[in-house]
């Protein structure tokens, strides 16, 4: 009894002083190389340090890391191991293509692995793919310069979902009640890459859309899917051909308020601070039982 008693007051002092076992959260955006047609090199960068210097951000993630041109070639590239590393690490990481590109240190091109992929295994361990503006996963264009297109099997591959489609079709995306409260600075606007709500059913994907076609109730942008076998999560928002939005931009606001607000709430990462004695306001996450 005397031993039990023992073990429950220094585990008790340890949370107290910051040194919780649970693990952290963490955070990496690719801005490297676009395609300028549908979101520009300068937009693309903006984002991502927009999203990187948020105070959410930073009080949600335990590290926060931002990789450019050059970082992205290959799986022993510096986002290549950041995706490794963080694959089968006990914690929901989440990774962000501000570009819209899928580099080849996340997925090889064209289609070279359709199956085992750095993002599809990243995504089967639980994790969270944001994907803003180009069809998700369809080329990429490090070093510059237009790649072999993976084209639309590049999502459908990693959704494992045989010919998946983000065709263009519908009007414009209006916010739904799940949009209006989880992403409040959502305006209506003209997808170009839409969710096809309709090819998710009966597969293991729970699609919530946060605006939807006003002519088209199975066309949706932006909008997340939880695979309600592995956990893994998808968004691809604001999939639309703007190289610099007209007035504010509301990509960067739109991700930030997606992660603090739906993430938060639905994912797997908690906003309960430790305070450890060097740093101050640490967020940790959890471990989803059964994973």
């Amino acid at each position: 009894m005397r031993q039990i008693f023992l073990v429950a007051i220094l585990s008790l002092s340890l949370s107290l002083i910051g040194l919780s076992s649970a693990p952290a959260a963490d955070l990496a955006i690719y801005s490297g190389p676009t395609n300028p047609g549908w979101i520009s090199q300068d937009a693309a960068i903006a984002n991502g340090e927009a999203i990187a210097n948020d105070a959410d951000m930073k009080a949600i993630f335990e590290t926060i890391n931002v990789y450019g041109d050059g970082d992205e070639v290959g799986y022993d590239s510096a986002l290549g191991l950041w995706m490794q590393e963080h694959t089968g690490n006990g914690q929901q990481d989440v990774f962000i293509a501000a570009s819209g590109t899928a580099p080849s240190a996340i997925y090889q091109f064209p289609n070279a692995d359709p199956d085992g992929s750095n993002i599809e295994n990243f995504v089967e361990d639980g994790n969270v793919f944001i994907n803003v503006a180009d069809w998700i996963l369809y080329m990429s264009y490090e070093g510059g310069t237009r790649s072999d297109d993976n084209g639309a099997a590049g999502a459908a591959n990693v959704f494992d979902i045989p010919g998946l489609s983000f065709g263009n079709r519908g009007g414009p995306a209006v916010p739904t009640e799940m949009g209006q409260k989880y992403i409040p600075s959502l305006v209506e606007f003209q997808s170009d890459r839409p969710w096809h709500l309709e090819q998710f059913e009966g597969t293991d994907w729970e699609v919530t859309p946060f605006a939807i076609s006003n002519d088209d109730a199975n066309s949706a942008d932006p909008a997340v899917a939880v695979n309600q076998t592995y956990g893994g999560i998808i968004a691809a928002m604001w999939q639309k051909a703007q190289p610099d939005w007209d007035g504010d931009d509301p990509r960067a606001t739109g991700v930030i308020e997606f992660i603090a607000n739906w993430l938060v709430e639905n994912g797997e990462i908690t906003t309960t601070p430790v305070e450890p004695q060097d740093k101050v306001a640490t967020t940790w996450g959890r471990i989803k039982s059964g994973r």
